[in-house]
């Protein structure tokens, strides 16, 4: 079927700015390969807790399947509340929640409904490529700041200069622990970072889709540090290996979840009814939480497998704080062919996929991600083959 000849340059000017996920076409790349070992996509390798497939199966019995309100079912929102309460001892009201479809449609409406056109948003790197996309597709102006001299973490001199440099910023947008870095930071690092957003008048999108996979010290959420500036976006996609079942949350006072509201209302109108109820099972049950602790235990059995392995191999690679990722440059005598070569070399002689680092940002050409979202069988065969090959 062909379009209609004049009505081929009448669509949305801001998607000539954009291209497909970068993450996501490396992965197709790699897996044509036969015989690959894909250490590329952020998705746990294990499945949803039974508890959580049970209460889901429970509610299709019950017919649970009608529209719920916008904002999502009011004992899921509820939940979430509780879940802020025990975690970070903060106070938000089942009305300051709205349950979304996966923390990507989170990211989406919160970016527009806060900003106008020619609004510019700050975008802490490295960064998931849903940040850039989602500001473009609103006409923002977009200024990445890059970490690379500052160990992956954003700090106060840092924000200042880039807030100094651009025009109209009307949000910062920050993610720790970090993906694709695994880097996170401590309350005080956090404190120094809140005080500094206090002075402006931005408001401070908060992704901590990661933070139940955090290893070194608890992780402090900038609700208790920012609350009357921060927009918190998480859910249940990687800390209860729900991907598939896409359920987020934002969470932010109640002016705030107003307006994003609205944008939820009209894109995706509500996530599905059944899914809420075993959403609520996955926060509430004390099996599902168990299920939950156990694979950050095995994540970080895997972690301190693999970056020793890889340093013995010649990658240069920061601590890991939280999340399931290695952020490692390349081997030295690799950096002349950069990010892209070198992924495509593992891929076809050695069968291991990982992603290039320029999906995290332009300046990360010397680095890639690898997912240790799977089996320690499978990471002990990948190290074996990567040395084999470089």
């Amino acid at each position: 079927m062909k379009l209609k000849e004049t009505l081929k340059n009448s669509f949305c000017s801001s998607l000539d700015n954009l291209k497909g996920s970068p993450i996501r076409e490396f992965d197709a790349y790699a897996s044509k390969i036969e015989g690959i070992i894909k250490l590329t996509l952020g998705e746990p390798d294990f499945n949803t807790a039974e508890v959580v497939k049970e209460s889901a199966i429970k509610s299709l019995q019950n017919n649970r399947t009608h529209y719920s309100l916008n904002a999502g079912v009011y004992e899921l929102r509820e939940a979430v509340s509780d879940m802020m309460k025990e975690k970070y001892n903060v106070n938000y009201t089942p009305d300051e929640v709205i349950v979304t479809v996966g923390a990507s449609a989170a990211i989406e409406h919160t970016i527009s409904a806060l900003t106008n056109s020619g609004d510019t948003i700050l975008i802490v790197a490295p960064y998931f490529t849903s940040y850039e996309g989602c500001s473009i597709l609103n006409n923002c102006n977009v200024g990445i700041i890059d970490t690379l001299e500052t160990n992956f973490k954003l700090t106060p001199e840092l924000f200042e200069k880039h807030y100094k440099k651009y025009d109209n910023v009307k949000a910062i947008v920050i993610n720790y622990p970090n993906n694709p870095s695994g880097v996170s930071y401590t309350k005080e690092e956090l404190q120094a970072l809140a005080e500094t957003f206090k002075k402006y008048d931005i408001f401070v999108i908060s992704d901590e889709i990661y933070s139940d996979i955090s290893y070194n010290y608890k992780h402090t959420s900038l609700t208790e540090l920012l609350p009357e500036q921060t927009i918190l976006i998480t859910g249940l996609s990687k800390s209860h290996a729900m991907t598939g079942w896409r359920v987020g949350f934002v969470v932010a006072p109640k002016e705030a979840i107003k307006k994003i509201l609205v944008f939820h209302m009209f894109t995706v109108s509500g996530v599905a009814t059944f899914i809420q109820d075993a959403a609520i099972s996955a926060l509430k049950d004390e099996k599902s939480k168990e299920y939950s602790r156990k694979m950050v235990e095995t994540y970080t059995q895997r972690q301190k497998y693999l970056v020793p392995e890889l340093k013995k191999l010649g990658f240069t690679i920061s601590g890991i704080d939280g999340a399931f990722y290695v952020f490692a440059r390349i081997p030295e005598k690799y950096r002349k062919i950069k990010s892209m070569e070198f992924c495509k070399l593992l891929a076809k002689e050695a069968k291991v996929g990982v992603i290039p680092g320029t999906a995290f940002g332009n300046v990360y050409d010397e680095y890639v991600r690898i997912s240790y979202a799977t089996s320690m069988e499978n990471l002990k065969e990948a190290v074996k083959r990567i040395k084999e090959v470089i």
